[in-house]
């Protein structure tokens, strides 16, 4: 129902945005029309227009090429279509931010196809008016998403049923989800009590309770959460809550690490079914994307060669030794290959963390890595490198080798395998990437185990269009440099 929900919300703002790109069109082509005979608008500086000479097949592909930029630009966002009042105005920025984009590509497109019919003067009133129409709509489509979830009768009441851990990590879930009008009225546990702790919950007591919670607490939802084996016993259970008229749902949770290997809604010969471990082999996916690595890394490769000339000139005079550091890493199904880097380091640091076993303890708890401000091996020129992630511009001879992929999980080193126990296996099932989720989420500011999670969850859900959305954050994951280091 909430995925429902989101997606009804979904279309019907997508909707709205292309009235208000229409209207922004129509008003700005109405406003060139009347621009000589508006007082306020007569005093902006123009060069003469004739409405009648202006090629309509022009005007409609400008129009065509701004509403696909616009929308390309709005769904990499994902704005959040329940965002509270604190959180709408983070909306602001990322539909500004299509608004450049198309403002950008269908610039080229005018420039590219020489347009001439087309008025700058109509150009800017257009693309005012779209930022300034969206920026509105968001607004009060928040405002009318809120009050309808405020209305009454709109809060859904959601119990949760199943084991301690299991319980614990689905409330987080669903205490996210308040803002889309689900409300956690409490938990019923088997086998003790979840860490209060952790979440602000009520626990409502155990299962023998169960008929006593539904007479005394309003409940719409119930969601029974946990792994395979207990959500088989708590069969009886889901049928008396169904019986009762209340809306159930099988929550599988894979243990032991609930937050790391999430399951994808997939069809099986029209039944929905629910799949857990990497994506199943896809001949033409993989070809797609072996294609794609292959054009984007030569072509990335012959743009970055002057960018690449300039950092071997300088690590010469200012960092004498080898250009490269090469290491062993992990690929496709556990195969070994060794990755290239521009040197950050210097010289002798192998030497230095092997001999030194106290920096070598913090440099494996520290999850194979030191911090920036201590670790003694990263030289000046190198540090800078890091900062600006050009350090990694030889890994693209890797891609076209095939030995990695644009996107995918990080190249981890043989001894990091231990750390996605037990899920190696199903790590090592993807070839990995030179970006991907850690990389766009943080890079060195995310540590282990969430660094697992994160990589697990992409091997779990990848695909094409999850590859484009990485790829489209990883410019401005890169401009911070969070976790660069």
């Amino acid at each position: 129902m909430y995925r429902e929900h989101t997606q009804r919300l979904r279309v019907l703002s997508a909707l709205l945005d292309v009235c208000c790109i229409s209207m922004a069109f129509a008003l700005a082509f109405a406003l060139r029309v009347a621009h000589e005979s508006l007082p306020l608008l007569r005093r902006i500086p123009s060069t003469p227009w004739d409405p009648n000479q202006a090629v309509q097949s022009e005007y409609a592909l400008v129009l065509a090429v701004s509403m696909l930029g616009w929308f390309l630009g709005l769904s990499f966002s994902n704005i959040d279509v329940y965002a509270s009042k604190p959180a709408l105005w983070q909306s602001v920025r990322p539909i500004i931010r299509a608004s450049v984009w198309a403002f950008v590509a269908t610039g080229v497109a005018v420039f590219a196809l020489k347009m001439n019919s087309i008025s700058r003067l109509f150009y800017g009133y257009y693309f005012l008016l779209g930022l300034a129409f969206l920026l509105a709509k968001r607004f009060m489509f928040a405002s009318l998403v809120r009050r309808s979830r405020t209305s009454h009768g709109a809060h859904r009441h959601v119990l949760l049923v199943g084991s301690r851990l299991a319980t614990g990590w689905f409330a987080r879930v669903v205490l996210g989800a308040e803002t889309a009008g689900y409300k956690l009225v409490g938990v019923l546990v088997s086998g003790g009590p979840p860490p209060v702790e952790a979440f602000d919950l009520t626990i409502m007591g155990s299962l023998g309770e169960l008929d006593q919670v539904l007479e005394r607490t309003p409940v719409d939802d119930v969601f029974i959460v946990g792994g395979a084996t207990e959500l088989a016993g708590l069969a009886p259970v889901a049928q008396r809550l169904i019986l009762s008229g209340k809306v159930v749902s099988l929550v599988s949770a894979p243990a032991p690490i609930l937050q790391g290997v999430h399951g994808r809604i997939s069809d099986f010969a029209g039944v929905p079914v629910l799949s857990f471990g990497p994506m199943p082999p896809d001949a033409v996916g993989a070809r797609l994307k072996r294609g794609m690595d292959l054009l984007t890394a030569a072509f990335a490769l012959i743009l970055a060669a002057p960018i690449m000339a300039a950092i071997v000139a300088a690590m010469k005079v200012l960092d004498p030794g080898p250009l490269l550091f090469n290491q062993e890493r992990l690929g496709l199904n556990g195969g070994r290959f060794r990755i290239h880097k521009f040197r950050t380091m210097r010289v002798d640091a192998e030497g230095m963390l092997t001999k030194n076993p106290e920096l070598y303890r913090k440099y494996v708890m520290n999850g194979f890595k030191l911090p920036e401000d201590e670790d003694p091996r990263t030289s000046t020129f190198g540090r800078f490198l890091r900062r600006t992630s050009l350090d990694e511009l030889p890994q693209l001879w890797n891609v076209l080798k095939g030995e990695m992929s644009l996107v995918g999980p990080r190249p981890i080193v043989p001894a990091e395998l231990s750390l996605y126990e037990p899920y190696a296996k199903m790590f090592l099932a993807v070839r990995p990437g030179i970006t991907g989720r850690w990389q766009v989420d943080g890079r060195s500011s995310v540590p282990y185990p969430e660094r697992a999670f994160l990589d697990l969850d992409y091997v779990g859900k990848h695909s094409l269009s999850s590859d484009f959305s990485i790829l489209a954050r990883t410019v401005p994951a890169v401009l911070r440099r969070k976790g660069a280091h």
